[in-house]
């Protein structure tokens, strides 16, 4: 009986082929290498994760602050609590960290590696001294929007 498989092609590796593979593998080895430059451009441009995680509480205590109902300094201007339309909210420390509590509950972080943070209070002004385990001080002051419940 006759068979009408078809039989592969068994002549080899052919050169094409091999100019093909080496082609893919070029560009992939450039990838690879343009990825560890940019990465590293990155990582030099964003060394201090400290300033950016500064700015970021910054940022979410000032609109903290943009709505409030009530505010006063605790434990000897330690702390903050201040009330708004969400509750009863706590800006404090627990041990190196600068944390928010919402109705005297949770534990968000807001800044790590604090040393020590006092709050001042002027009436219209918030201002936050925050000194950082490498002993650098970082100082912002923030508006207070009071509006009446």
């Amino acid at each position: 009986m006759r068979s009408f498989v078809k039989k592969p092609n068994e002549q080899g590796y052919t050169f094409l082929e091999s100019i093909f593979q080496l082609i893919i593998m070029t560009i992939f080895i450039h990838l690879f290498l343009l990825f560890f430059f940019w990465k590293g451009s990155i990582e030099q441009h964003y060394t201090d994760y400290s300033s950016t995680e500064w700015e970021l509480f910054s940022a979410d205590l000032q609109y903290l602050l943009s709505d409030v109902n009530e505010i006063r300094l605790v434990n000897g201007g330690s702390a903050i609590r201040l009330k708004n339309n969400r509750g009863l909210i706590d800006i404090e420390q627990s041990g190196t960290v600068i944390r928010k509590r919402v109705d005297t509950t949770g534990h968000i972080p807001l800044v790590t590696g604090v040393k020590a943070v006092t709050f001042t209070f002027d009436g219209i002004t918030i201002t936050a001294n925050v000194t950082m385990l490498n002993d650098s001080i970082k100082v912002r002051g923030f508006a207070v929007g009071f509006y009446p419940k």
